[in-house]
């Protein structure tokens, strides 16, 4: 998306590298060790990502670490395994 100077959105086609995290348990609500940290090419529409990581994760995430605009960071990272 791609807001004016009132704040008014428009929708933007997507296609960019964009870090995609996989992030060990950490303290409290904390990310812990990294265990994947690698940029992907994000195009609009659904996309599946799959990865395989050395051990257990605890969250995951888009743009995991805050690098990009965003009015919501709350939705880019959840919790993942058993």
């Amino acid at each position: 998306m791609r807001a004016d100077s009132v704040g008014n959105e428009t929708a933007l086609p997507m296609d960019d590298l964009v870090e995609i995290g996989v992030f060990a348990p950490g303290e409290g609500d904390g990310l812990g060790a990294p265990l994947y940290p690698q940029r992907h090419r994000i195009r609009s529409g659904r996309q599946t990502i799959t990865i395989t990581v050395p051990r257990e994760p605890a969250r995951a995430g888009v743009d995991s670490y805050g690098r990009l605009i965003d009015r919501d960071r709350a939705d880019d990272m959840g919790r993942v395994g058993g």
